[in-house]
């Protein structure tokens, strides 16, 4: 098992995390623009994703990572941010063969939807 990225928090609810250990080189003609778009679209099976974007930019020696996902209510969103951290991002530093050289983490919560109390007529 990878070690775990570890945190440093900012006042803006960003995390970013250093890289974890070393990993098999990149295996040429994975495009990162595909596998940060195949994140995005994996994480978005859980319901209480409203919204989700990963990319990776930077070089193929320093890639960098960047996690921006908003949550609607739910017991299971620290869940989720677990698996990201301890089973996907390790994942996916493997399947581009370099770990990131910076990983940001921005986590938000969607503010709840206005419901308007119904108009009774007087």
């Amino acid at each position: 098992m990878l070690p775990p990225h570890e945190p440093t928090s900012s006042p803006l609810g960003t995390t970013a995390a250093e890289p974890s250990s070393p990993v098999p080189a990149r295996v040429p003609g994975v495009p990162l623009d595909a596998v940060a778009r195949a994140a995005t679209r994996g994480i978005q099976i859980y319901p209480s994703v409203a919204s989700a974007q990963f990319s990776i930019t930077g070089s193929p020696l320093a890639p960098e990572l960047t996690v921006t996902l908003v949550f609607t209510p739910a017991l299971k969103n620290q869940r989720i941010k677990d698996e990201i951290r301890y089973e996907l991002i390790p994942g996916l530093e493997v399947i581009i063969g370099a770990p990131f050289a910076r990983v940001t983490l921005d986590y938000t919560d969607a503010a709840p939807a206005f419901t308007p109390a119904p108009e009774t007529a007087a």
